[in-house]
């Protein structure tokens, strides 16, 4: 039913239209069947390659806040952005160490739509803290993946059909769409010959 990993993407046209069931999976007709995908895994691997290249090139694009956002944090945290400024920047976020224990969020990257700035650094740091004790990542992977899973879509989102096809389209376009950063499966492909092997079709 699912394939290989290259069956599941590679070479595949979509239709122009474009479902969301239960807020979470968006379906799209291809040339050879049905495509299923994780909105929020397909966001996380979106985000990441972007970052990624952004960070290679040294290009930071960010957006300014109208409306700076003020974050208390335990010193524990208030230490580990201090560390980690220099990527943070890298990625887009313009924060500001201010006082003790206190960061100001200035601008965060051009391509985050979050409409909960301070939860979205909160819940990156506190991912990135998380990852920092349980995996073997390198700073830069660490962080960016953290990024990656926090400003992505969840599942839950209603997206518009725009969007729905805006993410498909940068998903087929990514070096691996196959699986998100942290290796789970984001697409699966079902046969049109499979649905009709399924309704009994001869």
């Amino acid at each position: 039913l699912i394939g290989t990993a290259a069956e599941q993407v590679e070479g595949e046209r979509t239709g122009q239209t474009f479902w969301q069931i239960h807020d979470r999976y968006i379906l799209c007709q291809t040339e050879s069947g049905l495509l299923v995908v994780d909105q929020h895994v397909a966001h996380e691997r979106v985000l990441y390659e972007q970052s990624l290249v952004r960070m290679n090139e040294g290009r930071i694009d960010s957006q300014q806040l109208m409306f700076p956002v003020t974050l208390q944090l335990n010193p524990a945290e208030h230490s580990l952005v201090k560390e980690l400024l220099p990527g943070l920047r890298q990625l887009g976020f313009d924060i500001a160490m201010f006082g003790k224990n206190t960061i100001v969020v200035n601008g965060i990257p051009a391509d985050v739509k979050s409409s909960d700035v301070g939860n979205l650094v909160s819940e990156m740091v506190t991912l990135y803290g998380e990852y920092q004790q349980g995996l073997p990542l390198e700073v830069r992977d660490n962080l960016l993946k953290s990024f990656a899973c926090r400003a992505a879509v969840k599942a839950g989102d209603k997206l518009t059909h725009d969007e729905m096809r805006e993410l498909v389209h940068q998903l087929l376009e990514a070096k691996m769409p196959y699986v998100c950063p942290h290796g789970r499966p984001i697409v699966l492909r079902i046969p049109v010959d499979e649905l009709d092997r399924r309704f009994g079709r001869k």
